[in-house]
C-alpha cells in the first residue's frame, strides 16, 4: 500500500463536532435512534451524495477523501450503514489508514460503521457457495459495507459479469487487481470471473478487519468494547469463504492438468 500523507491521519475537525459527535453516539448505541437521522439527504446513488451529507454535518468545503475531516469521515459513516454503498466511497486506501489512525468522533463513527456492516456480513462467509449467482451475489453485498469498495463488486448484484461494461468485469478491473495484490490477496493474476472477484474482496476485507483492530488505540475508550465486541465476530469470519475459493482454485487447476495432451 502507498503510504499516505501524515495529514490524512490527522482527520482535523473544522466546525463539525456536534454533528458528527452526534452521528457516532448513535452509531455507538445500536437500540437508540437511527444514524440517518442525525443528517437530513437523499439516498446515495453515486458520490456526488458524500459532498451534501459532508456539509450537512458541518464541513465547511464539502468532502475530502485525500485529506479527510471529521465530517467526511462521518459523511462515509452514514453512507455505510444507511445506503450500504461502499462503492461510492473513493480510494480504499485512504479510509483503511483513517480505521488504523485517526482519531475523533468521525474517525470513531466510521470505525463504527465499518465494524457493524462487516460483523453484520460475517456469518454469511461461512455459507456454501453452491453457484456462480451467490457468489456474486456475496461480492455484492460485501462492496456496501467496505469503504471504497471496487465498483465491480457492485454492479455484481444484478448483471452477469460476461454482461459488465468493458474495464468493468473481474477479469479486467483495475481495482479488482489491485485487491488481488494486497497482503493476503492470492496476486493479480488468480482465477476469472466471480470467484476472482470474490477472491478480491476476501483481500480487502482482511485488510478492513486488520485496520480496526489495529485502531483500537486511536479510538475513544468508550467506543472500544463496542469495537472489539463486532472484532470478535469479524475476526476469522473469512476463512470458510478461502477455504472454498482454494477449493475451485484447485480444482480449476486440476482440470487444466486433465486436459492438457
Amino acid at each position: 500500500m502507498r503510504e499516505l500523507p501524515v495529514l490524512l491521519l490527522a482527520l482535523v475537525a473544522v466546525g463539525c463536532r456536534s454533528k458528527v459527535a452526534t452521528l457516532r453516539d448513535a452509531l455507538l448505541d445500536e437500540d437508540g435512534a437511527p444514524a440517518a437521522s442525525v443528517v437530513d439527504a437523499p439516498a446515495c446513488v453515486d458520490a456526488s451524495c458524500l459532498d451534501s451529507i459532508a456539509r450537512r454535518l458541518g464541513a465547511k468545503h464539502g468532502f475530502e477523501s485525500n485529506d479527510p475531516d471529521q465530517a467526511s469521515a462521518g459523511a462515509v459513516a452514514l453512507v455505510l450503514v444507511r445506503d450500504r454503498r461502499g462503492d461510492v466511497v473513493p480510494d480504499p486506501d485512504r479510509w483503511i489508514a483513517a480505521l488504523t489512525e485517526a482519531r475523533g468522533f468521525g474517525a470513531d463513527a466510521l470505525r463504527l460503521a465499518v465494524a457493524r456492516g462487516m460483523a453484520e456480513m460475517a456469518p454469511r462467509l461461512g455459507d456454501p457457495l453452491l453457484d456462480e449467482f451467490a457468489v456474486a451475489k456475496l461480492v455484492h453485498d460485501l462492496s456496501g459495507v467496505l469503504p471504497g469498495a471496487c465498483p465491480t463488486y457492485a454492479l455484481m448484484g444484478g448483471t452477469p459479469v460476461d454482461r459488465l461494461p468493458a474495464g468493468k468485469g473481474p477479469d479486467t478491473a483495475v481495482c479488482v487487481q489491485r485487491d488481488l495484490e494486497r497482503k493476503d490477496g492470492p496476486g493479480a493474476r488468480f482465477g476469472s470471473g466471480v470467484w476472482r472477484a470474490a477472491a478480491a474482496i476476501v483481500a480487502l476485507w482482511k485488510d478492513d478487519a486488520r485496520a480496526l483492530r489495529s485502531g483500537l488505540g486511536a479510538a475513544d475508550e468508550v467506543v472500544r468494547p463496542a469495537l472489539e465486541k463486532k472484532l470478535a465476530v469479524i475476526e476469522g469470519a473469512s476463512a470458510p469463504i478461502e477455504r472454498q475459493i482454494k477449493a475451485k482454485k484447485a480444482a480449476g487447476e486440476s482440470s487444466v492438468r486433465q486436459s492438457a495432451p
